[in-house]
């Protein structure tokens, strides 16, 4: 008996967060990822909704990377009961135990913050999920290396690396003679750091992110701006403030360092990597070689990052110390977009000062700090208190772990001469995914559909 799969969309629809989908056959019923909605508070509040399916019910969740957004709702389920396995690369389970326990961190203190119009409205009992889940949940992974079949009942899986983060990976699910493709979170064309995305498996059906399904990145020298910020600070004995990632940004700005280093483009000075998640995530990475580009390894760059030139700081007094501390100097500290994390307190004792440098290399949300300084503003909020904003600013726009309209485009060619029957568009604004349907016209007979929430498909 051939199996009928059913394919449901329960999350990222029109949204570039809270990735989940439902697959499911006669037998076997698993999750493609389980995100967190993250960004503004209208946004945030889907975390609360009910969920669709009893995760008792589950047999397994296949999850693509670790990003919270794509594994963030993982210890929800399990405390609604899901007993089944995690199914994740090597590297994926490794940033799934810095990644998942700073979430639910962040849930218990969101809690403290909810009034009770709004716990009564959720029908709260407590946070989303706490650290006891975290634990509970990190049991439950099972890793798979890359390229390695895995049958799961009617199911089989397979990973394959896409160049996004460490350990991100597209899936294949095979059921009969039936091939399911989900792409993951796309890498760029060319990465500076991770080794190059692989050409995609043919498929019968394949489910696409479309997060830059509207951008193509600019053309920006990034080593002339970070010269010309060491210049400044060396110059006023200063320090260069870099808000970032603590999951691949932090990573790549150290390699970019690192090579103007060599170069003596830039002299040697401190860097201080401000984060206990940036600091653990970076340890992570230098078990993981095989995933960077080959050159980065002949280079030297694993070296450097053990070297005392690079200063992991994970005490609380340690990083309090470096309010004291007058430069020349580099702190890359978390959060990415200003809106919690140690990134604050540095800003909040830097950025009055005209002598210091604040650089910016990522995407800065909507009503965050970080986009309120880089939009102009002349003063800002932090613990209360107004700050004015003294220090140079300046911005990367080159650094992002994903596809842009043009790098999705190349990725969807490999599917030219073998079209597959439906290519669904998720985990993209509703322009971006949009955008990205009218450039893929180009696949010949296939159908092309934006799946909305709770859209429900026969395979």
């Amino acid at each position: 008996m051939r199996n009928k799969v059913r394919l449901q969309f329960l999350g990222a629809t029109g949204y570039v967060t809270g990735s989940r989908t439902l697959v499911e056959t006669h037998d076997t019923r698993v999750y493609v990822d389980a995100g967190l909605y993250q960004g503004p508070r209208y946004i945030e509040e889907k975390n609360y909704e009910p969920l669709e399916t009893d995760p008792s019910t589950m047999d397994a969740v296949f999850l693509t990377h670790a990003h919270i957004d794509h594994s963030g709702l993982l210890p929800l389920l399990v405390k609604k009961g899901f007993k089944g396995k995690i199914y994740c690369t090597p590297a994926t389970a490794e940033l799934l135990h810095i990644l998942l326990p700073d979430a639910a961190r962040i849930q218990e203190e969101e809690f403290r913050f909810l009034s009770k119009k709004k716990i009564e409205e959720y029908d709260l009992d407590g946070p989303l999920f706490n650290e006891e889940d975290v634990h509970n949940t990190l049991k439950l992974l099972q890793v798979v290396p890359f390229g390695q079949d895995v049958r799961v009942k009617s199911m089989v899986l397979r990973y394959h690396w896409v160049g996004h983060i460490l350990g991100a990976a597209s899936l294949t699910i095979k059921v009969d003679d039936k091939t399911i493709l989900f792409s993951g979170d796309i890498g760029p064309e060319e990465s500076i750091l991770h080794r190059g995305r692989e050409k995609p498996p043919l498929a019968d059906y394949v489910i696409m992110e479309s997060t830059y399904g509207s951008r193509a990145y600019e053309r920006e020298n990034y080593r002339s701006k970070i010269i010309a910020a060491v210049k400044h600070i060396v110059s006023k004995k200063s320090m260069l403030i870099i808000p970032s990632f603590a999951v691949g940004r932090t990573q790549l700005i150290l390699y970019v360092f690192f090579r103007l280093i060599e170069e003596k483009k830039i002299p040697e000075l401190p860097i201080f990597i401000d984060s206990p998640m940036a600091s653990r995530a970076t340890l992570i990475y230098m078990q993981f070689p095989e995933e960077l580009q080959p050159h980065v390894l002949k280079e030297g760059y694993l070296e450097f990052l053990q070297s005392k030139k690079i200063r992991l700081i994970e005490d609380v007094a340690e990083s309090k110390r470096l309010n004291y501390f007058n430069g020349p100097g580099v702190i890359i500290s978390a959060g990415g977009m200003c809106s919690g994390g140690r990134i604050l307190h540095h800003l909040y004792n830097r950025l009055w000062d005209r002598r210091n440098y604040v650089l910016f290399v990522g995407y800065q949300s909507e009503g965050t700090i970080g986009r309120q300084i880089i939009d102009g503003s002349s003063r800002i909020k932090i613990f209360g208190r107004e700050i004015p904003v003294r220090s140079k600013i300046e911005t990367i726009n080159s650094f992002s772990a994903h596809a842009d309209i043009n790098g999705l485009i190349s990725w969807a060619k490999n599917f030219e001469e073998a079209p597959p029957k439906i290519l669904f568009l998720n985990h993209g604004e509703e322009e971006s995914r949009e955008n990205l349907a009218r450039h893929l016209t180009f696949l010949k007979d296939t159908r092309i559909e934006l799946p909305r929430y709770e859209s429900t498909y026969y395979l």
